[in-house]
């Protein structure tokens, strides 16, 4: 990477000012509709920027054990264009791409253009005079009421203001709660392999993906159904992945692959009936939010077909190797356990979707959701 003049950077950056759409680590995010491979064309995102709090390097890797490629001095305004782990973000300059540390930079929303960004409190909510449990309570405010956030501390605290105070709040019990977060946005490309489909992201009206095929791993079922099609590319990836699992000892079966627009629709309406709205959204998707529809995800369980899509699945070796040796072939346990916040799911371990081989290494070995590798909002219940 070519080093860059420190002058004429941080001239450049100082003149220009740049905005970005703001990001939370957790059980945080918002909509990133810059994303080239996922486009999913959200509208009406809070936008604010970042400002640096300190003369800041920016490296060539998210860690102080890379390179620097230059330092931007106190007060410069960063474009942000990811988050990586460990707190540092993502940041292009001049059209490279550099790293930063999080706890040097602030959100800076001074423009009386953009959206307010608030948040709720999920839980009932302690205010502290710090960010961190050792700081003394200011206040606790109920389950429910509005945050105004006015920056964003290390280690998961947000800096919030409440009537006229100053107080940090933990991020693992507030959620994004913009107006426009309850719209359900339909996807601008749902062929691409990675795409986000979840309660927020819905696939076209009557989508059908052009490549299906049917796999040719063992199902619970002898029928040839739609249920054992998937996108060719994910369909040879699950071959491979049942045949290297059965090879160290553990025997896999198909449940579900690829589903229909008119079968989700028959199956959530039947789920409805039999326990409720309320309560199969928890587990269900609504039509053009499964992923099913993708052809990208199927249900798996043990090769003694027990389990089959229920909790105990969770507990057993084939579980455990799937949590292991998934994205080995290009697929994560796409519902994670502590997660359900995020992805609007709970803890699914026998639900795999495939994203290849890349983006799966990512987001298992990080322990993240497609959401977050994404930096979407998290997806309420």
């Amino acid at each position: 990477m070519t080093k860059l003049n420190k002058v004429t950077l941080n001239k450049r950056l100082l003149a220009t000012g740049f905005a970005f759409i703001i990001l939370c680590a957790g059980l945080i995010g918002f909509n990133h509709a810059n994303i080239k491979v996922l486009e999913p064309s959200v509208a009406n995102a809070a936008t604010v920027t970042y400002t640096a709090t300190a003369n800041l390097n920016v490296r060539t890797g998210p860690s102080t054990a890379n390179k620097i490629i230059a330092t931007v001095k106190q007060g410069t305004k960063l474009t942000v264009t990811g988050k990586n782990a460990n707190g540092w973000l993502k940041v292009s300059l001049n059209g490279q791409t550099g790293y930063v540390s999080g706890q040097y930079v602030k959100i800076s929303n001074s423009s009386s253009s953009t959206e307010t960004v608030t948040y709720t409190a999920t839980a009932n909510l302690n205010v502290r005079t710090g960010p961190s449990t050792a700081n003394k309570i200011i206040t606790t405010v109920k389950q429910g009421t509005k945050l105004t956030v006015t920056g964003k501390n290390v280690n998961g605290w947000l800096k919030v203001n409440l009537n006229g105070q100053t107080g940090y709040v933990s991020s693992k019990y507030v959620k994004i709660s913009n107006s426009s977060s309850d719209a359900i946005q339909v996807v601008a490309k749902p062929e691409s392999i990675p795409v986000l489909v979840n309660k927020k992201n819905k696939l076209p009206e009557n989508y059908v993906p052009k490549d299906l095929v049917y796999t040719s791993i063992p199902f619970t079922f002898k029928e040839k159904t739609e249920k054992r099609k998937m996108r060719s590319e994910a369909a040879v990836a699950i071959s491979k992945l049942f045949t290297e699992s059965k090879k160290q000892g553990v025997s896999l079966l198909g449940v579900s692959a690829y589903r229909s627009h008119a079968t989700q629709v028959a199956l959530f309406d039947s789920y409805v009936k039999r326990d409720g709205y309320a309560k199969a959204i928890t587990y269900s998707a609504l039509p053009g939010t499964s992923e099913h529809e993708t052809g990208l995800a199927i249900d798996v369980t043990g090769g003694n077909g027990k389990c089959a899509a229920q909790d105990c699945f969770g507990g057993t070796k084939e579980a455990k190797w799937l949590q292991a040796h998934a994205d080995d072939y290009g697929f994560i346990i796409r519902y994670p356990k502590g997660k359900e916040s995020v992805t609007g799911y709970k803890y699914e371990p026998w639900h795999l979707r495939y994203v290849g081989k890349s983006i799966a290494q990512t987001i298992m070995s990080q322990g993240i959701t497609l959401e977050e590798y994404y930096y979407t909002r998290a997806v309420q219940k």
